[in-house]
């Protein structure tokens, strides 16, 4: 039922996704459980990247609930959010443009690139190729003191002997060897860092100078370089609970992160506490990958992650600018790891979201069921990636052979995935009911 308080907050979707208000509102308000009540949502979908998004006719350009509560602002298409792991997948457009410039290869050595050695402790022979850190396949996992805040090196953690070493446990056990798949944010933290000496920009300056500025988006890592007006618009994350192992469905919303964003042109991001007030800008170049968030800090909206979408699946340029070759889009969806039923060869993500991957690219495989990845239907081959983070969900989806796409991101959940199972996929309901909005 449409209460008078949710008729208000839907009142984007009223615009933006007519026809589709019975379907909007039992998806904001879990269907009458509170256990599946969303804080907001938006989503857009194409056919191809150089058509319209469908607009009211059909539903696949919509946003319903709360960009933030109390004061209460509608979410709209263009409020931003921090999305989660897409970032990891934008962030290789950047490391892309590098690799076709010659100043990066994806079979060197990480070492090269990083100011460190980079060895696996227990296998000190396996080189940890570049390949290895954009495929999840290099051995490294996120450490209990995850992550390695403004102030301190990368290395604090990779290395024996640093402050966040944590007794090797940012590496993987002796059953995983570099090659087995488990999906961790350090890899690309090292990619960053790995962009940063081979381009000498700051990650966060080099996507918005190379990517994010040539297409027109209002859009940053850890808010770098979005406009206060742009901040105005932005999304709180929220979870019915005070976190991720606390939920409380029918308790408030509580905010987890931008709440609210800071003011322009300031930059978040965690802070060693040895290192006081030291401004960001003495960071060193080239020494921490973490600290402008490569990994999920992306902050963007609905209307410009739909504009990223297009270009993908545009194969890489878009309105005559061209971000990427289509040469290397391919080489980046090519799988690098398939999970291995028989001989088991990696940790399929989230139960069995992620089942292939390339580079900093899912690669959807259609497999059904509670353990597969079979998001919506006629989606075996779409490519893009998921996102998963302080009550957030997202997704970024393209089809390379017909230019279709979509993009979703939802602000709040009030309880735990296990309660939000989907009926088709290891994806969550929610997921599963904004892919089939955005496709249908």
């Amino acid at each position: 039922m449409i209460t008078r308080r949710n008729a208000l907050l839907l009142a984007p979707a009223l615009l933006l996704g007519a026809g589709r208000e019975d379907e909007l509102a039992a998806l904001l308000n879990g269907g009458g459980d509170p256990s599946h009540a969303l804080a907001g949502f938006a989503g857009i979908g194409f056919d191809s990247p150089t058509a319209p998004a469908k607009g009211a006719s059909n539903g696949r350009r919509f946003a319903a609930g709360c960009a933030h509560f109390a004061p209460d602002r509608a979410m709209t298409l263009d409020s931003p959010m921090r999305v989660a792991s897409i970032s990891k997948h934008i962030a290789a457009l950047g490391f892309l443009q590098l690799l076709e410039r010659g100043r990066l290869g994806l079979d060197d050595d990480a070492s090269d690139h990083l100011g460190f050695r980079l060895r696996h402790p227990l296998y000190p022979d396996a080189v940890i190729t570049l390949r290895r850190l954009l495929s999840h396949t290099s051995g490294l996992r996120n450490g209990p003191s995850y992550p390695v805040p403004y102030g301190r090196p990368l290395s604090a953690a990779l290395l024996p002997g640093g402050v966040q070493y944590d007794q090797g446990g940012w590496w993987s056990p002796m059953g995983q060897p570099p090659g087995w798949f488990q999906y961790a944010d350090v890899n690309f933290a090292a990619i960053a860092q790995v962009m940063e000496r081979a381009s000498g920009q700051r990650f966060d300056r080099y996507m918005t100078e190379h990517v994010f500025q040539p297409l027109k988006l209002d859009c940053g890592y850890n808010w770098s370089g979005v406009s206060q007006a742009a901040r105005d618009r932005a999304a709180t994350l929220y979870r019915k609970g005070k976190d991720e192992e606390h939920f409380v469905p029918t308790g408030p919303w509580v905010a987890q992160i931008d709440n609210p964003p800071p003011a322009a042109p300031a930059i978040s991001g965690p802070r060693a506490p040895e290192i006081g007030d030291r401004p960001l800008e003495a960071y060193e170049l080239g020494t921490n990958g973490f600290v402008f968030a490569p990994q999920g800090g992306l902050r963007i909206s609905a209307k410009d992650l739909a504009q990223l979408a297009r270009l993908l699946a545009a194969n890489g340029t878009l309105d005559g600018v061209e971000i990427v070759r289509p040469q290397s889009l391919a080489i980046a969806r090519t799988p690098q790891w398939t999970y291995d039923t028989a001989t088991p060869n990696g940790a399929p993500y989230g139960g069995g979201g992620i089942l292939a991957y390339g580079l900093a690219t899912s690669i959807l495989t259609a497999t059904p069921g509670r353990q597969g990845d079979d998001l919506f239907a006629g989606c075996r081959g779409w490519v893009g990636h998921l996102g998963e983070a302080y009550g957030l969900l997202s997704g970024l989806w393209i089809d390379p052979r017909s230019g279709a796409g979509m993009v979703y991101m939802l602000n709040g959940v009030s309880s735990g995935s296990e309660a939000n199972a989907g009926a088709r996929s290891a994806f969550t309901r929610q997921e599963e009911a904004l892919a089939r909005l955005c496709s249908a």
